[in-house]
Parts: C-alpha cells; sequence; structure tokens
C-alpha cells in the first residue's frame, strides 16, 4: 500500500469539498441586476468573484494531487474516496451555511467508510 498516494487522493477529495463549499459561499453572494453591464456586474461581484477564481485554483491542485495518486492506485480503488466527499459536505454545510443535516448521514458515512475500507484492503 503506497501511503502517499492514498493521502494524495484524500487531499484531493478534502480540497474539492472545500472548493464546492467556496462556490456556496459564492453563490450566495451573487448581485444580478437587470440592465447591469458586464463592468458592473464584475464591479459589483468582486468578492464572490475571486472566490469562485480561489475555488478553481484548488480544483487544479486537487486535479495534480488525483493525477499523481493515480499512479500508483488503481481506478477502481481510488474513484471510491470521491465518496468522501458526502461525509465532508454535509458537515461543512452545518457548519458554514447553516443548513440541516440529512436524517441518516451517520449511518450513511458509517457505510460509506466502511465500504473505502474494504476495498483498499488486500
Amino acid at each position: 500500500m503506497n501511503f502517499t498516494a492514498y493521502a494524495l487522493a484524500l487531499f484531493s477529495v478534502t480540497v474539492i469539498a472545500i472548493g464546492q463549499s467556496i462556490f456556496k459561499y459564492s453563490a450566495l453572494r451573487f448581485t444580478f441586476t437587470a440592465g447591469q453591464t458586464i463592468i458592473e456586474w464584475v464591479r459589483d461581484n468582486v468578492a464572490p468573484l475571486t472566490a469562485v477564481i480561489g475555488a478553481l485554483s484548488l480544483y487544479m491542485i486537487s486535479t495534480v494531487a488525483w493525477i499523481t495518486a493515480l499512479r500508483t492506485i488503481p481506478l477502481s480503488v481510488a474513484f471510491m474516496f470521491n465518496a468522501l466527499a458526502f461525509a465532508f459536505i454535509p458537515v461543512v454545510s452545518m457548519l458554514f451555511f447553516n443548513e440541516q443535516l440529512p436524517r441518516l448521514l451517520i449511518p450513511g458515512l458509517i457505510l460509506i467508510a466502511a465500504g473505502i475500507y474494504l476495498i483498499t484492503i488486500k
């Protein structure tokens, strides 16, 4: 088992979850006014646009980490790490956006974690 590759896969998924949270942050702050020119729209939305650019930069970093991890982890195993986003995103949405957690989140997360564990052991 290549610990570094698995750590990169986990890092990649974590960074994607952070990027999704930044997209949500931006979506809540964008303003749209009818008749506004592009320049006015950009001027009025500098903060959310900057956040989106930051999130896209995180996606680029995540992609590099993911590609590096795939050099040694089989895709069929590595792809299961994406399921961890199902754990990260609801918790972040609760903490930062006051969203309610799904009722069966904890049992679902336990099943996801068990499945990832079973797939990665030899």
